[in-house]
């Protein structure tokens, strides 16, 4: 751990994760160093946006950028799809949440207004279970929920 006031740090870095709510996602992508990912890029019909990690990624943060800074990579060879994300294409953005603490998994959930039942995460790497030889890194999930249960299937 370090002396970074982590709480002011990730208020500044984070301020822009508000501004994906009600949004429809149009794409995403990923920035792969390989074999790490490296950013996560979230397209709306508005703003892309970038996650990636901040002082070695012990926390993310979410920045909207110009579209000029993506076109720039070169797409396909370093900043390309995942087919994990492509289930949230075209879904709104219901609600965009932080997750976990500095060192200890901080990233961000987005729930989608058209499905209940999955969420996408965006984390760091540090989360205690960190794959060896992987830092400064993000890993990305789908948080598969269950909020129903038919008893007579038990």
């Amino acid at each position: 751990m370090s002396d970074y006031d982590y709480e002011t740090i990730i208020k500044e870095r984070c301020a822009d994760l508000e501004l994906v709510m009600g949004k429809v996602l149009q794409d995403a992508m990923v920035n792969v160093v390989d074999p790490e990912i490296n950013v996560v890029y979230l397209k709306t019909e508005e703003s892309w946006f970038e996650i990636h990690g901040e002082f070695g990624s012990e926390i993310l943060g979410i920045h909207k950028i110009a579209s000029e800074v993506l076109e720039k990579e070169e797409i396909g060879l370093r900043t390309s799809h995942i087919p994990r994300l492509d289930q949230f294409i075209g879904l709104t953005i219901a609600r965009a949440r932080q997750i976990g603490e500095a060192w200890n998994g901080h990233g961000f959930e987005f729930s989608f207004k058209e499905l209940a039942d999955k969420t996408l995460i965006v984390q760091s790497i540090y989360t205690g279970t960190e794959p060896k030889d992987f830092y400064d890194c993000l890993r990305i999930g789908v948080g598969d929920y269950v909020h129903r249960i038919d008893i007579s299937e038990m």
